[in-house]
């Protein structure tokens, strides 16, 4: 049950980002006719970390969402504990993902 939600997620963060009319802050007629430059690399960069950062967000919550079912219903102090281990794991990898992203955005901004 747990694969139908994170494919649920994956495929409208997917459908979200890829629906815009430019993908990779390039419009589609510059990339059909290869007229990229080198300036356009970091907004390239910008959107794909937008869309990475967009896909771990969804599976920390995901993943939140389905470990808390199992402290609320888990009968076992063990499954309790791994539950909450598993809540901290998620949120601790989010933030650290979080992080990177302020560091990258940071970088690139300084960069243009």
């Amino acid at each position: 049950m747990k694969y139908i939600y994170l494919l649920i997620a994956f495929i409208s963060t997917v459908h979200t980002t890829f629906a815009a009319d430019n993908i990779l802050w390039i419009s589609n007629s510059d990339l059909r006719n290869g007229d990229v430059h080198l300036d356009d690399i970091p907004n390239a960069i910008r959107s794909a970390i937008d869309f990475f950062m967009g896909i771990a967000g969804t599976v920390a919550v995901i993943f939140v969402i389905i470990w808390a079912y199992k402290i609320l219903f888990g009968s076992l102090q063990q499954d309790k504990t791994k539950g909450r281990d598993t809540i901290i794991m998620a949120l601790s990898w989010f933030a650290l993902a979080a992080l990177a992203w302020l560091i990258i955005k940071t970088i690139i901004a300084n960069l243009t």
